[in-house]
């Protein structure tokens, strides 16, 4: 009996980054393994939606802040030059410089705190 057959879908896995902008919104980017693996430079995130694949509407989040993708089977983010960076467990990323992430890893971009996990193919 397949998960259809059951009434529940069984997603795949992939990656979630959550937490909440600043006015304590909640905020929660989820990526899929196919999607990441599939996005050529990554998956764009930022302010403007014509821009970005995920959309922060927060003041402090550049247009394009963010990208995230896979390379060499390890999930990274890379800071595409934005005006309020991006910070990574308190380290700032320089821009354009690919860094790895891993689960519990904290991303901050301007006063949005998001927290790294993976997301499990039971999740629905």
């Amino acid at each position: 009996m397949t998960s259809f057959e059951r009434g529940r879908a069984v997603l795949e896995g992939g990656w979630v980054l959550s937490g909440s902008g600043g006015d304590g919104a909640p905020i929660k980017l989820v990526f899929g393994e196919t999607e990441l693996s599939r996005a050529y430079l990554g998956v764009t995130v930022g302010r403007h939606p014509a821009l970005c694949d995920r959309v922060i509407d927060e003041p402090g989040i550049s247009r394009r802040h963010l990208r995230v993708g896979i390379t060499e089977g390890r999930l990274f983010a890379e800071d595409l030059n934005s005006l309020n960076g991006t910070v990574l467990d308190g380290e700032e990323i320089p821009p354009f410089q690919p860094v790895p992430l891993s689960p519990d890893q904290v991303l901050t971009l301007g006063r949005v705190v998001l927290t790294v996990s993976r997301l499990s193919g039971e999740e629905a």
